[in-house]
């Protein structure tokens, strides 16, 4: 009988050993993950006492932890002042990230929620030259669908995604965009003065959006956001539309705060810091 449960014992005993250690290396990882966020969230050089107390992780387990990081080259030590800032390693999978996220897949789930969860129509596109380029059109294909296929091209100052993109040029290349659109033959109506649409641009590069109304596309309503990558640089646009005459519409404003969370969502996996 005794045997017969040292046996059973024996049996059981590595099993137990094994979760212990793989539930050991977990909160192990947890906690390195912890401080290297921290090291990065601080933006600079920062002490192991002040990793240990920011962290709240004894002084002891925070030194183990640095000293790994430091030797896989997640962080790098100022010889000089013994503080710790992010490595190069980091740098390197930071990278490979930015390199795989593209605007192509990082844009198309967050419109699809918007057309889904809102009703709403949405677009992506980017500049070219005078116009607009329409790369996605996530449409609600009920009665009031406004049609656009990618690839279509509106001129820029008649869409919201297009006065967006205008308002993150200086005011010297926003003149001679004007006047070369002045030079052009479009269908579309005649632009506002240069001190207009100046006027314009300006009030939508402080606050971050631009609504448009009855301009390149009749009847309708449309809010644009600028999308930023990792160098805060604007590479797109976004914008969110509906018909004027809708009963039960969504409000502009609801419309405003959509299309910036919207734009930021997909900033943010291009690697914006927002």
């Amino acid at each position: 009988m005794k045997r017969d449960q040292k046996e059973k014992s024996g049996q059981t005993a590595p099993k137990a050993a094994a979760h212990t250690g793989a539930s050991s290396g977990s909160l192990v990882l947890a906690k390195a993950l912890r401080v290297l966020n921290h090291v990065a969230s601080c933006g600079g050089e920062v002490g192991v006492r002040d990793l240990a107390r920011e962290t709240r992780l004894p002084v002891t387990v925070v030194h183990r932890l640095v000293s790994s990081l430091l030797e896989y080259r997640y962080l790098e030590q100022n010889t000089e002042t013994g503080k710790y800032r992010i490595g190069v390693q980091a740098f390197e999978v930071g990278r490979v990230y930015l390199k795989s996220a593209k605007i192509e897949t990082c844009a198309p789930p967050v419109l699809r929620k918007v057309v889904e969860k809102q009703g709403l129509n949405a677009f992506l596109g980017v500049m070219r030259d005078l116009s607009v380029v329409y790369l996605l059109a996530l449409q609600d294909f009920g009665p009031y669908n406004i049609r656009v296929a990618p690839g279509s091209q509106v001129p820029l100052t008649t869409t919201a995604m297009g006065k967006v993109l205008l308002a993150d040029l200086s005011d010297g290349e926003i003149e001679i965009k004007l006047a070369q659109y002045a030079a052009q033959r479009f269908s579309a109506p005649e632009p506002p003065s240069l001190g207009e649409m100046l006027a314009q641009l300006h009030i939508i590069r402080r606050q971050g959006y631009a609504v448009s109304q009855d301009e390149a596309f009749h009847g309708v309503v449309s809010v644009g956001a600028p999308v930023t990558d990792f160098s805060g640089r604007v590479v797109a646009a976004i914008s969110i539309g509906r018909p004027v005459h809708l009963k039960a519409a969504t409000s502009v404003e609801k419309m405003i705060a959509c299309a910036q969370k919207a734009a930021a969502q997909i900033s943010t996996c291009l690697g914006a810091q927002l």
